[in-house]
């Protein structure tokens, strides 16, 4: 199971996001809408019930503490006292937040009619039915905001995730290239130089030089990684080890850097090596599964059983649907 780097979406994010009515919370628990430093907005809420930006003060206090549902429904008062479309935004924010997709998918389709020119509220609208699992109409709701605006590199970029979740490279690179090209900043070269990377096309390195060329502090070990996967993908051993291990001397705890090590030390056949590489994995991050899996499969190679089976056991401790440590924990069962 190889390691690669994850780029995600992107996510944009409101200023006001927020919370409460004036209900203790459970579990016998003080009231912390009485405590600081939600007190004094509290005591104020209670000479001006109607003042909606008490509220949202309170509901964004409230969200930076992650007080989610309280903060939510200071927004629902500071809605009902005055909607407005900032605050559509961060209501819609907020069910993000509490993991609450199906309301805020449903609180969508109201608030897309209600406001029919925002494009943040159409955005999370194909966030909303990515998360679904309703990909066609996630697909359909960016073309529309790419016809309606095309120089939408935003709508672009997303439409081209979708395609990548969909496993369909071809238009994923299709989308994420006109977002680059309309806007090229660092986020879509790095996605491009990603999905170049595991297709072993050249452009990866491209992608990935202009990112470096960029950052003048030399502190971004990102596209360093990306060029070490295109390396190895290409079987190009010496220069993909050079790149992980420049990652490894710009941040010691990149622990796929490790893992990427590991793998070529142990399509070497050099198992002493690349078990050195798992168990450094381990050390910087004691909660990844990849690097037990992978002692696993050096124990297992090694002949040394009982080892290989708590290795792979950890892993699925770690990841329950870590498929190939079951596997790999089945096979030593079955040798034993």
């Amino acid at each position: 199971m190889k390691s690669w780097i994850k780029i995600t979406g992107l996510t944009l994010l409101w200023g006001i996001i927020a919370c409460n009515s004036g209900e203790p919370k459970e579990n016998g628990k003080a009231n912390i809408l009485e405590m600081p430093p939600y007190a004094g907005i509290t005591d104020s809420i209670r000479m001006d019930e109607k003042n909606r930006e008490l509220y949202i003060r309170r509901a964004g206090l409230l969200n930076q503490q992650g007080e989610h549902e309280l903060a939510y429904k200071d927004l629902e008062k500071a809605w009902e006292l005055a909607p407005s479309e900032p605050l559509a935004e961060a209501l819609v924010n907020g069910l993000f937040m509490m993991g609450k997709n199906e309301r805020a998918l449903n609180l969508l389709n109201e608030l897309t009619n209600s406001y029919p020119n925002n494009t943040n509220l159409k955005r999370r609208m194909g966030e909303a039915l990515l998360h679904s699992g309703k990909y066609n109409q996630a697909i359909a709701a960016y073309e529309k905001m790419t016809e309606e605006d095309s120089l939408d590199f935003e709508s672009y970029y997303e439409k081209g995730l979708l395609y990548m979740e969909m496993k369909d490279t071809a238009a994923a690179l299709r989308d994420l290239e006109t977002s680059f090209r309309i806007q090229p900043i660092q986020m879509t070269a790095l996605s491009l130089a990603n999905i170049y990377a595991e297709i072993k096309n050249p452009r990866a390195l491209e992608l990935a030089d202009m990112v470096i060329s960029r950052d003048s502090a030399r502190e971004n070990v990102d596209p360093v990684f990306i060029k070490g996967i295109y390396y190895a993908n290409i079987k190009n051993t010496a220069k993909a080890l050079e790149q992980f291990n420049q990652v490894i001397r710009m941040d010691w705890k990149f622990h796929e850097a490790y893992i990427e090590k590991g793998i070529i030390y142990f399509e070497q056949k050099n198992l002493d090596e690349a078990l050195q590489q798992f168990k450094l994995a381990s050390t910087v991050t004691n909660t990844f599964p990849d690097a037990y899996y992978w002692q696993g499969r050096c124990y297992e190679e090694l002949g040394m059983k009982d080892e290989a089976l708590a290795s792979y056991s950890r892993a699925y401790a770690l990841d329950k649907t870590f498929t190939e440590a079951i596997e790999g924990a089945e096979r030593i069962r079955g040798r034993k």
